[in-house]
């Protein structure tokens, strides 16, 4: 199994930067243009400028985004804007959210941790990646050197080994960091810098699996850049990780909903008929609390959706018979089989909708939201169909990424995001 490990991380400097809520943001890959103006604005040392950093259209190979976040992480830690951390430590991370007017807090720690290859079963990935990502996080780690950003993964400790040791320093001592982010999130950091605690980490990884719930681009991208770098840098071989217990009570799944869009020569009232192969379709009220239909579905053991048309009406589609499911998903296995996203996807996009995996993966005609309303709002302008789903339960990533198998895109939304700034995996050291 990969080795977790304590490491010096570098961090914004607290003499230097007295406001750190002005110099962290969301991961990247969530941040448009706007967002993206907003965070260049907010402060001269945003990480915006070292993650994802403005394209001008005279960039060139000497003068890119690339280039100038790497002049100005050498500058920042020149100038001791960013410094680096005495001694190895792990980074206790917790977050404190509401969602649907629950409080939860979710508790892990950012390590670094040994890359190795898919194949050897210790580090397991559930979603399938794209190339163009990849690329852009490749440029980034050659033109810096380091990590910015950490991935997000979960591991399986009933015993709670090492959440009862972050009770401790929690009880023990006051958070190194304290914030509120813009959307009213808090969020504590605690540097972990007990060497014993290195012991007690390692009893607890040696022989348990890592599964990747965010930064499958990322992970690639490090592996691929260890194996083209891993003798210029002395660190090349670990990434910066954040890593939570499974059994942890605030890691929460949100789902992913589909809004189907541009389609020639839809025709609803076949493509509702059409529907009956696959699905007993039951038209519902409009009142109808839909997260409660769905969730009582999936509690029966059911596959289910609910449709929104362009006519205003909203559909439950239950499926009727899984072993067609499995018919229709040559080589893939039973846990794959039985997640929702792959049954809409191989029943209705492809089957029903003749949308090609390629297509799918480009989102051609597939757009995503997390949110309910916005999904149901689009039928008001370009969409023809919207789907809302459940969201997909733990046990089903360890099984799809076991058996593995990789998952449709946008099947898991771990909520809430990490934000990066707080600590930095420099690969040199």
């Amino acid at each position: 199994m990969p080795r977790v490990i304590s490491f010096r991380g570098i961090r914004y400097n607290p003499e230097k930067i007295d406001d750190l809520a002005a110099v962290v943001t969301p991961p990247y890959d969530v941040i448009d243009s706007t967002a993206q103006k907003k965070y260049y604005e907010k402060s001269p040392y945003n990480v915006i400028r070292l993650e994802f950093g403005y394209q001008f259209p005279e960039d060139n190979e000497e003068n890119n985004r690339y280039t100038r976040a790497a002049h100005d992480y050498r500058e920042w830690l020149e100038n001791e804007v960013l410094i680096r951390e005495s001694k190895p430590a792990f980074y206790l991370y917790e977050q404190e959210f509401s969602l649907d007017a629950v409080n939860y807090i979710r508790t892990g720690f950012f390590a670094r941790v040994q890359l190795e290859e898919f194949s050897k079963g210790g580090i397991l990935p559930h979603e399938e990646t794209l190339l163009n990502p990849k690329a852009d996080r490749f440029a980034l780690m050659s033109a810096c050197g380091a990590n910015f950003s950490p991935i997000f993964a979960f591991y399986v400790d009933p015993e709670l080994t090492l959440d009862q040791e972050f009770d401790k320093v929690k009880n023990s001592q006051q958070p190194e960091i304290s914030l509120t982010d813009e959307v009213g999130e808090k969020h504590r950091i605690w540097v972990m810098d007990d060497p014993q605690l290195q012991q007690k980490v390692d009893s607890v990884f040696k022989e348990k699996e890592l599964y990747i719930a965010d930064g499958h681009h990322r992970y690639e991208t490090a592996l691929e850049f260890y194996r083209k770098n891993s003798e210029k840098y002395k660190a090349a071989g670990y990434i910066l990780m954040y890593l939570v217990n499974a059994c942890d009570p605030g890691l929460v799944i949100l789902p992913t909903h589909r809004i189907v869009h541009s389609l020639s020569s839809f025709d609803l009232s076949n493509f509702l008929k059409e529907l009956e192969k696959f699905f007993v379709v039951e038209k519902i009220s409009g009142t109808a609390k839909l997260e409660a239909v769905l969730k009582e579905q999936q509690e029966a053991g059911k596959t289910a959706f609910v449709m929104g048309t362009k006519e205003k009406a909203l559909y439950l589609l239950v499926l009727k018979d899984p072993a067609k499911m499995r018919e229709l998903s040559a080589g893939r296995s039973v846990a794959w089989c039985s997640l929702d996203a792959a049954v809409l996807q191989t029943l209705v996009f492809q089957q029903l909708l003749g949308l090609t995996p390629d297509s799918i993966a480009k989102q051609e005609n597939i757009s995503y939201t997390r949110d309910t309303e916005a999904a149901l709002n689009a039928l008001s302008q370009d969409a023809q169909l919207v789907f809302l789903l459940n969201p997909t339960k733990i046990s089903q990533i360890m099984a799809v990424a076991a058996s593995g198998d990789k998952m449709p895109q946008k099947s898991t939304y771990f909520y809430p995001k990490l934000l990066t700034g707080f600590v930095i995996n420099d690969l040199n050291l």
